[in-house]
């Protein structure tokens, strides 16, 4: 529901191939909490079920591990030798499960082993978690080593340096293959933007800006909300729009902040909605703000024609080197308005927005998901 790279993958390779999604019996808790309006309850259950028509092995946990903040699955090794897999495709390098599976490298020396990571320096976070990155590379970089036919730098070049410097995985072991997005949903659709501006009220000449994701203090919205509402003193068509999942207290702030500057009605908030339908409100937009770190929601938005404006920290910087949209220097809210300011130009916009569509041509999860097998098959030891 949430739409992260593995579901994509997953349906991708479902249309070619016999497929099964690993996973534990519930939400991460840090993705469930943001967003327990739209997910209901966050233990599902365990057993084995078609979601999305993905086939899905759910397992019982024994424990959510902190600080990994990943279950361990019990009956995960004998969920694979079950499947008797040919690629085995992990997701997250330091956690519980890679470890597991890099163990069965051995026992099935004829599978092809894939280990994706999304780690960039913005992301990331500091104190103990350095200190767990150095046990890490220590400890069990070594046996990865070993186990892994293939490391994927699965955002950017910055995350293969990441990979890098914090796990040891030299940069010849690794290639770089960016996230997708699903092109037959996320399009560009007068229709959509027309129903959707209707029921916000949003008036033809009306610039909509919007954010999409977790509305948390690690995304930086606060930093928008900033920079909107001086946008709007300078501005009066210019509108904000939120769509997300928040803590409660957070969102308080926000809402506090913008009552004060007397501009509550040129903001919206809207709860997390379904991936599948987020390009209606990409299509009700005018431009895509992202204070902080990357998100596949970038390219989402791209594909809907929305010209973004992203930290120049974002370790995603290349996405806007082709006049898809602009950099603006991280945690500076007036500088962030000054790019808002540039692409009130409408001229501007439908430059970038051109372009934008433009370069999530070449990004179909179609296309993604047949690089990464591609590469299995060259020789990069």
């Amino acid at each position: 529901m949430l739409g992260y790279q593995e579901t994509f993958l997953a349906k991708a390779y479902g249309c070619y191939h016999e497929s099964l999604v690993v996973t534990s019996d519930r939400f991460e808790k840090r993705i469930y909490l943001p967003n327990k309006n739209l997910l209901k309850k966050r233990v599902i259950g365990s057993g084995l079920f078609m979601e999305e028509g993905i086939k899905t092995l759910r397992l019982p946990t024994l424990f959510d591990a902190e600080p990994f903040n990943k279950p361990w699955l019990i009956g995960l090794e004998r969920a694979v030798f079950d499947f008797k897999p040919d690629v085995i495709i992990v997701h997250d390098l330091v956690s519980i499960t890679s470890i597991r599976i890099a163990r069965l490298k051995s026992k099935l020396p004829t599978a092809k082993f894939i280990f994706d990571d999304h780690m960039t320096y913005n992301a990331t976070r500091r104190g103990w978690t350095l200190l767990m990155y150095k046990i890490f590379r220590r400890v069990f970089t070594p046996m990865l080593l070993k186990a892994v036919d293939l490391f994927v730098a699965a955002v950017s070049d910055e995350t293969r340096r990441f990979m890098e410097e914090m796990y040891a995985i030299p940069a010849r072991r690794t290639v770089v293959i960016p996230l997708g997005v699903d092109r037959s949903i996320f399009r560009r659709d007068l229709e959509s933007r027309a129903i959707l501006r209707n029921k916000y009220k949003l008036r033809d000449n009306d610039i909509v800006f919007l954010y999409a994701g977790k509305i948390i203090p690690e995304k930086g919205v606060h930093l928008l909300v900033d920079a909107g509402i001086e946008m709007c003193g300078r501005h009066p068509n210019v509108k904000l729009m939120f769509v997300g999942g928040s803590y409660q207290a957070y969102i308080e702030q926000l809402r506090e902040r913008i009552r004060k500057s007397g501009f509550s009605n040129r903001f919206v908030f809207i709860e997390a909605v379904p991936n599948k339908q987020l390009y209606q409100y990409y299509n009700a937009a005018d431009v895509g703000v992202w204070p902080l770190q990357c998100s596949i929601s970038m390219i989402e938005a791209m594909s809907c024609s929305l010209p973004i404006i992203i930290s120049d920290k974002s370790g995603t910087v290349e996405r806007v080197s082709e006049g898809t949209g602009m950099i603006y220097r991280e945690g500076d809210a007036n500088d962030l308005r000054m790019k808002m300011e540039e692409l009130v130009d409408e001229h501007r916009r439908k430059i970038m927005s051109k372009n934008a569509e433009k370069y999530t041509e070449r990004l179909d999860w179609n296309i993604i998901s047949e690089k990464l097998l591609d590469f299995l098959f060259l020789d990069i030891k």
